[in-house]
């Protein structure tokens, strides 16, 4: 296998891991972020569910996105940092997300979702090394022989139309180079028609 083609099949490795980091990221926190403006707004402007909705989940989205987006270290690596502190912010707080996954995970979703924006830094964080590396090999980032080819203006198959062209006209020249420039096109010496007519 040629290193053009495991470079490619490198580069599909790192776009279907920023796809599904950024899906579970958009997933996840956007729902949190409807649910507790939502919340908000039926309870009559509850401060925590827009503290902990749209503004913590919503940095944490835009973190953790832009970590895929950019390819960035820093923001992968944000994501969960500002996860940490919004566990510790509201440690002691119960609200209805706690109720309904307490029926299934014995954890707050706080710490669930820190764990989750864990698990996706160090995919991202991976995927992006790799992708750095990509970015010096050639052929980056279509990794495809025949497009690189095409870009240099080198055919990969056969002859262009002008190239043979050019040596259908350099053979004709060749085979016509053996015939004298002052060869007659008829013998002289041959009576004419008219001499013909005359005998």
């Amino acid at each position: 296998m040629s290193s053009m083609t495991q470079n490619h099949a490198a580069m599909k490795r790192c776009s279907r891991t920023y796809t599904i980091v950024s899906t579970v990221y958009v997933t996840a926190c956007g729902f949190y972020i409807l649910a507790g403006a939502y919340l908000s707004l039926i309870m009559e402007g509850s401060l925590y569910h827009l503290i902990n909705g749209p503004l913590f989940k919503g940095a944490v989205l835009a973190a953790g996105f832009l970590g895929t987006y950019k390819k960035s270290n820093l923001f992968a690596g944000l994501a969960p940092i500002i996860m940490f502190f919004n566990t510790v912010l509201f440690r002691n707080v119960d609200n209805y997300f706690d109720a309904f996954w307490g029926t299934v995970l014995p954890m707050k979703i706080d710490i669930l979702y820190l764990f989750m924006t864990i698990a996706l830094a160090v995919l991202t964080i991976i995927a992006n090394a790799k992708y750095r590396y990509l970015e010096q090999q050639e052929g980056f980032p279509q990794f495809s022989e025949v497009f690189e080819q095409q870009k240099t203006g080198k055919p990969q198959y056969g002859e262009t139309y002008i190239e043979r062209i050019e040596k259908l006209r350099a053979s004709s020249r060749g085979d016509m180079d053996g015939i004298p420039d002052d060869t007659p096109l008829m013998d002289e010496s041959r009576p004419s028609i008219g001499q013909m007519d005359e005998i």
